[in-house]
C-alpha cells in the first residue's frame, strides 16, 4: 500500500518538474529583460490634461505626469 502511494507520489512529482513547476499558481518566472520592456511599452497611462488614455512609451513624461501630445504640456 505504502509502496503504491511512494511510486504514484514519484510520478506526480516527475510530470510536475517537466511541466516546469508552472502547474502551481504564484510562481513567477524569470522573464527576459526584452520581455519586460515589451510589457512596460503596452501600459496605458492617462494624459494630466485632456483625460486621453496613451501608451506609456509614447507618452511625453514631464514634471511627474504624462501627456500624450505636445499641444496637453503646460506652456
Amino acid at each position: 500500500m505504502w509502496l503504491k502511494l511512494l511510486i504514484i507520489g514519484g510520478i506526480l512529482y516527475a510530470l510536475y518538474r517537466v511541466a516546469g513547476g508552472s502547474v502551481l499558481p504564484g510562481k513567477k518566472e524569470n522573464r527576459s529583460k526584452e520581455a519586460e520592456e515589451a510589457e512596460e511599452g503596452e501600459t496605458l497611462v492617462e494624459c494630466s490634461k485632456c483625460s486621453t488614455y496613451v501608451v506609456k512609451k509614447e507618452a511625453i513624461f514631464y514634471r511627474g505626469k504624462y501627456y500624450c501630445s505636445r499641444e496637453c504640456l503646460p506652456k
